[in-house]
């Protein structure tokens, strides 16, 4: 099985002395069009298998101050598992009671002159009307 890209992200970390924790953002979506939304959104339970890889420039004061650089590699790296549940409590939390719905434009253009003709207040009112049959584009 190969792996799944499902983000990539970037983090500035400000000076520190010793060792410091950060939080290291990463977004969710439940945009179908995305393959991680499909696939996260297509497991029904059980967990998910990340991997998370570190790479990047780490800054610092060498001998009498003077900057230099270091290079993080690639083998650093992390593995973690997403219980799917998480994943979907995060979806609910922020998108509630949502889905997510492409259109091209030509059809956004046809429902979005259909929902104001008729006065309705919503997209899920334009969708009934429709889907009921009770109109038509």
């Amino acid at each position: 099985m190969r792996t799944l890209l499902w983000t990539r992200t970037t983090v500035i970390v400000p000076p520190f002395e010793g060792s410091t924790v950060l939080g290291v953002p990463v977004p969710c979506t439940y945009d179908l069009e995305v393959t991680s939304g499909r696939y996260f959104a297509a497991l029904s339970d059980g967990e998910v298998p990340l991997e998370f890889l570190f790479s990047g420039t780490v800054f610092f004061s060498g001998p009498q101050g003077m900057l230099q650089t270091a290079r993080i590699s690639l083998d650093h790296e992390v593995a973690y598992r997403l219980p799917v549940d998480v994943w979907r409590e995060a979806i609910e939390r922020h998108f509630p009671q949502s889905a997510w719905l492409r259109l091209g434009r030509e059809h956004f253009d046809r429902l979005c002159t259909f929902r104001a003709r008729r006065g309705l207040p919503t997209w899920d009112a334009a969708l009934d009307a429709l889907l009921e049959g009770r109109e038509e584009l």
